[in-house]
């Protein structure tokens, strides 16, 4: 006959190992938990609810841009409506002849990617990037191809189906960093970063970034801030930058 202290030995056996068994598999679930989870959220630079001027000034925008691909006429805008921190004349390069954009590189977040053109669609905004190509960075082929006078516009996604993509970044560059962009023709315009900015998709600065300039010009547009009810980003971070000699 068994005794009760071996019974109660067999039993308590038993309830430490089904314990154990449980925190085991919490211990997994946590781990696989942390490991997906360690994405983050992308760098934002300080948010703007105005935008730039080059007197000095600020003004709300009343554009009505709204997202950055509604695209406004490239007629030469008002001084007052350019950008705030415009590159200084004596370090502007001398302008590159047309030729149009095939790859991006940016060094300090890691960016080195094909560019490929994009237009509009019907409804007069930018087209985004899509399917193989959503994690590419796309040239607006109504602007300037890059190192041509004016603003060459290029766009890419900061995350693509809940992963980063290729401007997941962006937010992190700051004055003086380069950007390089390679040509058509096999020449690399270099640009030089002077001011970045996140502006609220309804203030969207859209003669800032699309008007007129004296020299050639870049600008590096994606999405960023927090998330609306639909899950669609509430602002977009800009780069500026212009050209400068190689």
């Amino acid at each position: 006959m068994t005794s009760h202290g071996a019974i109660r030995r067999n039993g308590g056996r038993r309830t430490a190992a089904v314990v154990l068994a449980v925190l085991a598999l919490l211990g997994a679930a946590l781990l696989v938990f942390a490991l997906t989870s360690q994405v983050g959220a992308p760098p934002q630079p300080a948010r703007s609810t105005s935008a730039p001027m080059s007197d000095g000034g600020t003004e709300p925008s009343d554009d009505g841009g709204g997202e950055p691909s509604v695209v406004p006429s490239t007629e030469a805008a008002e001084p007052s409506q350019q950008p705030a921190t415009a590159a200084p004349e004596e370090t502007a390069a001398e302008p590159l002849s047309a030729s149009e954009p095939t790859g991006l590189h940016i060094d300090a977040i890691g960016v080195d990617e094909q560019v490929f053109p994009i237009g509009l669609g019907d409804d007069g905004e930018l087209l985004a990037p899509r399917g193989e190509q959503a994690d590419l960075a796309a040239w607006f082929d109504g602007s300037p191809t890059p190192g041509e006078t004016g603003p060459a516009v290029i766009e890419g996604h900061v995350t693509w189906r809940g992963d980063p993509s290729v401007f997941f970044e962006l937010g992190a560059l700051d004055s003086g960093d380069r950007i390089e962009v390679d040509r058509e023709d096999g020449t690399v315009a270099t640009f030089e970063v002077y001011d970045l900015a996140r502006y609220p998709k309804d203030e969207f600065p859209t003669v800032a970034v699309y008007g007129k300039t004296d020299g050639p010009e870049l600008r590096l547009i994606t999405c960023s801030g927090d998330l609306d009810a639909d899950e669609h980003h509430l602002d977009n971070t800009v780069i500026f930058a212009r050209l400068i000699e190689n």
